[in-house]
């Protein structure tokens, strides 16, 4: 070790040319970069459901190993979405030929199922919590409610 401090002076130099505002300001550019990154991921999830009546938001928490257009119809049951306002010309059959002989092909996932402004006073959101199994080659759906609860996330009227 040298009388200077040894290989830290190297480090200091360095340090000392660098201001504390570039430093927060290099800071917070990385921290708003992240934070955008985070919206945008979250903006265009295919596994996010969000529909307006009711006012409910459906998540799967992994792909089943079904289509795109099945995740919506299974999002459509698990948010109570009227059959009415479904137009889909893609109907899966409720079962086929080869699931009658060989059994279902079924993959399951969790899907959390929030109620937006269900109570007039807090806490006004309802959660409910699905344990889903699906069939890839018929319709075959099981959700399962595995808890409920009510929580706090839209601000009161």
């Amino acid at each position: 070790m040298s009388k200077n401090g040894g290989h830290y002076l190297g480090y200091w130099r360095i340090a000392k040319g660098i201001s504390m505002k570039k430093i927060k300001t290099i800071v917070l550019v990385c921290v708003t970069i992240c934070l955008a990154l985070t919206v945008y991921a979250d903006e265009f999830n295919p596994l996010v459901f969000q529909y307006s009546n009711p006012e409910v938001t459906v998540v799967f928490s992994e792909a089943l190993n079904v289509s795109a257009e099945r995740h919506q119809e299974i999002a459509y049951e698990i948010a109570g979405v009227p059959k009415s306002t479904i137009v889909d010309t893609n109907v899966m059959t409720p079962d086929n030929i080869i699931c009658t002989l060989f059994g279902h092909d079924l993959s399951t996932t969790t899907v959390t199922a929030t109620h937006h402004k269900v109570r007039v006073y807090s806490p006004r959101c309802l959660v409910e919590l699905y344990h889903v199994t699906a069939c890839s080659r018929c319709s075959y759906t099981d959700p399962v409610l595995v808890n409920s609860f009510h929580m706090v996330c839209c601000p009161e009227d």
